[in-house]
Formats: C-alpha cells, sequence, structure tokens
C-alpha cells in the first residue's frame, strides 16, 4: 500500500482548509496516508478549524506555529512529524485539485523516481487557475530558474509535489527556510533526482487571498544565490542589498530636489539621509523580512531600531574607509570598502535587532 504524509501550509485558509482536506481524504482512500497541517498563527483561525476536526479524524494533525514563518520551513516542520515512505505537499487554497494525487500515486508506482511534480504547464503554456498577469509571470519565473537546473523541468515553482522521504531527509538541512518555492530549492539542491512530471489541473481560488506578491519574486532571487554560493550568501542580504542600493538612489533623487528649493547642502543631505533610512526601512519590512512588522506600533519601534543601528553603520562605513585610504588605498577603492563594512554590518544588526522573530 503506498504511504504519504500529506503537509499542508497554511495562512488564512479557514475558508478552503476543510474542504481540501475533504478532498484529500477522499482521494486517498486506498492508500496509507496522514494530513499535517502547518499553520502561521493565522488571525482568521485556521488553526482552531483545523484542529477541531481532528478530534474526529486522527489521520489529521495541525501545528500553530508563533515562531516562525514561511512556506518552506512549514514543510521541514511537518517533515519533522511525518511517519509515511513519501511527502506530499499542496497548497491549502485549494487551487491544487487533489483528485491528481491518483496520478501521482501511478507515477511513483510504474517509474523508478524520487519525485513527481505536478505542473500545470506540462504540454501548455498557460493554465485556466492564473490570470493572464500570473501566467505571464509564471513563465518568466520557470524560464529563469530552469536557467539554474541541469534537468529542466516544465514547473519548476510548482507547489504541488510527491517526494520520498528519504530523498527530503537528505536535503532538509540545506534547504533555505525562509522561502516559497521549495520544490525549486530541493531540484537545486539535488540535480540527481529522478523526477517525473504529470499534468494536473489548477483551479481557481474559492476564497481568501493569493500570498503572491513582489516580495516573493525578490525572495526567489535571493535563494538562487544563496543556492549557488552554497549558503556563503544569504538570500536575505542578496535582497538587502538591492535596497540598500535603492536608498542610494532614493538620496541623491531627494538630495537634488531639496537643493532646487535653496535648501543648504546640510540641512539638504541630512535630511535625505532620513528620507532614505525611512524608505530603506519600510521596504526591508516588506521585501526582505516579508512584512514581520505588520502593526503600525510595531513598524514604528522597527524604524527606531533602525535608525539606530544605521548610525554603528555609518560610523563602519567612515572608519573602515578612512583606514583604507590611510593605507594608500584609491578613494574609490576605500569608498567602497566603506561601504561594504557598513553594508555587512548594518544587515547583520537588522537580522538581529531590528526584523528579530
Amino acid at each position: 500500500m503506498f504511504e504519504v504524509s500529506v503537509i499542508i501550509p497554511t495562512f488564512n485558509e479557514s475558508q478552503n482548509i476543510l474542504r481540501v482536506i475533504n478532498e484529500i481524504e477522499n482521494n486517498l482512500k486506498n492508500c496509507d496516508y496522514e494530513i499535517i497541517v502547518v499553520d502561521d498563527n493565522s488571525p482568521d483561525g485556521t488553526a482552531d478549524t483545523v484542529k477541531k476536526y481532528t478530534t474526529s479524524n486522527s489521520r489529521v494533525s495541525c501545528i500553530k506555529r508563533t515562531w516562525k514563518k514561511g512556506l518552506s520551513s512549514a514543510v521541514v516542520e511537518g517533515y519533522a512529524l511525518s511517519t509515511k515512505k513519501h511527502i506530499c505537499v499542496i497548497d491549502g487554497d485549494g487551487q491544487h485539485d487533489p483528485k491528481n494525487l491518483e496520478l501521482f500515486v501511478e507515477a511513483f508506482e510504474n517509474n523508478e523516481v524520487d519525485i513527481v511534480i505536478g505542473s500545470r504547464f506540462l504540454n501548455k503554456s498557460e493554465t485556466d487557475g492564473l490570470s493572464t498577469a500570473r501566467n505571464t509571470l509564471s513563465n518568466l519565473g520557470i524560464k529563469i530558474t530552469n536557467f539554474f537546473l541541469s534537468k529542466k523541468v516544465t514547473d519548476p515553482l510548482s507547489g504541488f509535489f510527491i517526494i520520498t522521504n528519504q530523498k527530503f531527509g537528505e536535503l532538509q538541512e540545506k534547504l533555505y527556510k525562509d522561502g516559497f518555492k521549495i520544490l525549486f530549492d530541493l531540484l537545486m539542491l539535488n540535480k540527481q533526482l529522478r523526477v517525473k512530471e504529470v499534468g494536473i489541473d489548477f483551479r481557481s481560488r474559492i476564497a481568501g487571498e493569493s500570498k503572491l506578491n513582489i516580495s516573493t519574486v525578490f525572495n526567489l532571487v535571493g535563494q538562487i544565490f544563496e543556492n549557488i554560493s552554497r549558503g556563503l550568501i544569504p538570500a536575505n542580504f542578496v535582497v538587502f542589498a538591492f535596497v540598500g542600493t535603492l536608498g542610494v538612489l532614493v538620496h541623491l533623487i531627494m538630495l537634488k530636489i531639496l537643493l532646487t528649493q535653496s535648501i543648504g547642502f546640510i540641512v539638504a543631505n541630512t535630511l535625505s539621509t532620513l528620507f532614505a533610512m525611512c524608505s530603506n526601512y519600510f521596504l526591508n519590512n516588506y521585501l526582505t523580512f516579508h512584512n514581520i512588522h505588520r502593526l503600525f506600533k510595531e513598524r514604528m519601534k522597527g524604524l527606531i531600531k533602525y535608525c539606530f543601528a544605521n548610525s554603528f553603520s555609518i560610523l563602519a562605513n567612515i572608519g573602515v574607509a578612512s583606514q583604507f585610504y590611510l593605507s594608500e588605498f584609491s578613494v574609490i577603492a576605500s569608498a567602497l570598502f566603506g561601504i561594504l563594512a557598513g553594508l555587512i554590518l548594518n544587515y547583520f544588526l537588522s537580522v538581529n535587532l531590528v526584523f528579530k522573530k
């Protein structure tokens, strides 16, 4: 009998989750299965909805996380509770059709494979469950991510797949836990995985809101850099550095605007610096750290901490640049070393002080 632990990461899916669970149960009747819901402390009570259901079905369990967020880390924590020979990852919004699970099981039984992927784009360029813009964005993402895979697949960004428990266990320590595209991470980390793709029905969301946003795109780019560097360059650092670059442009644009208003350089530069720091904080909160500060009070406290951390980074920048310049390095080289030192310190303080989870 085919054994599978179905892991469903959720956030605000109270209106969808029981339907998804019931459909999974109906389509795995001939399998030895368990369902593990990993909820990121959903304000809409998703975890409570599932926990009430578990009283009548011992095959379903629920983890309510208040200590960490993110799809990949949710799957890793679900894996820690799994007891079956295979791991299935499926979304909790109902867009993945559990009827396709039969195709996954057949693929494992008829082929020697390590992972079966539910592809939205097998033998087609669009899927009805996505808008035109989302189809275009997905196809672009697939082309980019396939560039980094030795074996091309039609949907490396799919959130619906089954992998053997053994193979997942070999890779779970290396996975980018803050990521949202765990399948791409698995394929990139182990290029020797025996892969089989099956076409799936991708349905329209019935209730709730999509979690895909621009932050997910930046997160994916950072994930690529982290994997290529074998963890030497954290994904968050890549996005953090990009935000810092934007901050320089914001500073210069703001400075030019203020100077055209006949404001003195010292005042204009000070205001531009403060404005750039504020914009960097809000962009980092949204893009780099996935909106970890949601409430107004949290954001105000975070902004104050960020400005405080930046003061140390500025001192590090000046100190390191001066030291290199006194050691007879060129002006440009000295300035770049100073910027790098300030950036690294700013990132370290941001992770451990400002945006600490």
